[in-house]
């Protein structure tokens, strides 16, 4: 995994939402997965839970944003 630049971040605001869906469930597995080594001593490269942390709230942010986005500009009903 790599470290998220600006343009890293511009290529997820143009994933579409099943894509993201899918990077948000990677990015869990993920971290499930690396809790599991660490747990068994097995985990070489502490770094990468950082990593995988701040690319799913980056996920989840713009996950966010979209969903309020949609909120705010569909009609409201009485």
């Amino acid at each position: 995994m790599e470290s998220m630049t600006n343009s890293a971040y511009t290529d997820l605001l143009q994933l579409n939402d099943s894509v993201l869906n899918e990077q948000v469930a990677a990015a869990r597995k993920t971290l499930f997965e690396l809790r599991c080594k660490r747990a068994t001593r097995q985990l070489d490269k502490p770094h990468l839970f950082r990593q995988t942390r701040v690319k799913l709230a980056r996920l989840l942010t713009i996950q966010r944003q979209r969903h309020q986005g949609n909120r705010s500009t569909s009609p409201s009903t009485p």
